[in-house]
């Protein structure tokens, strides 16, 4: 593979983009990163004033501290498996 100097932009190759906000049958939409379209909206601007707010939701979504998953349940099948075993064990 050949190196390539950091000021050779001739061999970088730019990421593919598409424009998020686009227009189906005279009606706006914008896609999520996921490939789902939202919308119909009237206007351009409504799609785009949308998208804005959707990326904030998603955004304060991601920045609330996720709350530790409960272990009890797990420790309960573990005390009851260990309890049917020492039962076993004892032949009762």
């Amino acid at each position: 593979m050949a190196n390539v100097r950091k000021s050779d932009r001739s061999a970088r190759i730019s990421p593919c983009r598409s424009e998020r906000v686009f227009n189906k049958a005279s009606l706006w939409y914008f896609r999520t990163r996921e490939g789902r379209d939202v919308g119909p909206f009237r206007y351009e601007s409504e799609a785009r004033q949308m998208l804005t707010q959707f990326i904030r939701d998603m955004m304060a979504i991601e920045a609330q501290p996720q709350a530790p998953k409960p272990h009890f349940r797990l420790s309960a099948i573990a005390e009851t498996a260990e309890r049917a075993l020492t039962l076993v064990r004892a032949g009762i």
